[in-house]
């Protein structure tokens, strides 16, 4: 399946290093894709439990520097890039709730994941049509926890974002810091099912529908915890690259028709396609009335000022 994935537009390469016919190898990726979207085991879901969401706080807990010991998971949105007749537009949104166990690294699975909106749609109106935020707004956290997310996003009692723009020092601007650190993990965990999934990175041809384009997203979610829970195989392990032939797709992506998304490297090495992560990062859409009464900064920090 990842061969086909990556090799999408190239018949006469599949044909010439594997001896399949390009039908035969898409044929057998939707088969993949319709099996993986059925297998309960594979199921995206946020706990429910008080154990399980303590213990994502847990391990965010260890990550942070100051101790937050309130994160259960963080929210950011990832387009998927579609091409329509004679141009390139967004044209799906996921949502990922991205864990992090007590342990050397940051294991970046997805929590929640959904697709419902097309791109043009603001972050914090896209996740209002998401399923976990009916399940947020009838009391799916526990008391006390909160997801940590951007500015694409409002405050209410289950979210906290980066609430003060435009400050470069002084407390506001420390929690600020603190907070992102905790929510460039789902970046990053973004950046992980992008690197893994090289499909991700370009367009997908517009004579794939968008159900199935949205299958496939799924369908990858799921296989990228999936490789996770597997990690113990050195393949998955360290920094998550499988050697030369990553290098071998770049090339042949970067040649298409369809483009190719820059994968940016952070301060800490890990590659984030910012390009894919912010592209709605904008409240234009949301009435003002409503901004006003969720973003009450008072009600959500107390005392940083």
């Amino acid at each position: 399946m990842r061969v086909a994935l990556f090799c999408w537009g190239s018949p006469y390469d599949i044909i010439s290093a594997y001896g399949v016919s390009h039908t035969v190898i898409l044929y057998s990726v939707w088969c993949v894709v319709d099996a993986v979207n059925q297998l309960p085991e594979f199921h995206i879901e946020y706990p429910r439990s008080l154990a399980e969401q303590q213990k994502i706080a847990n391990g965010f807990e260890d990550k942070s520097e100051v101790g937050f010991t309130n994160c259960a998971g963080c929210i950011d949105g990832l387009f998927n890039l579609h091409k329509g007749p004679g141009v390139t537009s967004y044209v799906a949104k996921g949502w990922l709730v991205s864990q992090s166990e007590p342990s050397p690294d940051v294991r970046g699975r997805m929590l929640d994941f959904s697709i419902v909106y097309g791109g043009a749609l603001s972050d914090c109106l896209a996740f209002e049509g998401s399923g976990i935020y009916k399940d947020l707004e009838a009391g799916l956290l526990h008391e006390d926890l909160v997801l940590f997310g951007d500015n694409a996003y409002l405050n209410s009692h289950y979210m906290m974002v980066t609430l003060f723009p435009y400050v470069s020092s002084g407390s506001k601007d420390d929690f600020n810091f603190f907070h992102s650190q905790l929510h460039i993990h789902v970046e990053c965990a973004f950046g992980m099912l992008v690197f893994w999934w090289g499909i991700l990175r370009s367009a997908i041809p517009h004579n794939i529908s968008i159900s199935k384009t949205i299958a496939l997203v799924h369908a990858l979610a799921k296989l990228h915890n999936f490789c996770i829970d597997e990690e113990k195989d050195d393949n998955f392990g360290g920094d998550y690259t499988v050697t030369d032939v990553m290098q071998n797709d770049e090339n042949y992506m970067m040649m298409q028709d369809q483009g190719y998304i820059l994968m940016n490297v952070n301060d800490t090495g890990e590659r984030i396609p910012l390009s894919l992560v912010d592209g709605s990062h904008h409240l234009d859409d949301m009435p003002r009335s409503v901004q006003r009464n969720w973003s009450r900064v008072d009600d959500i920090v107390g005392g940083v000022n």
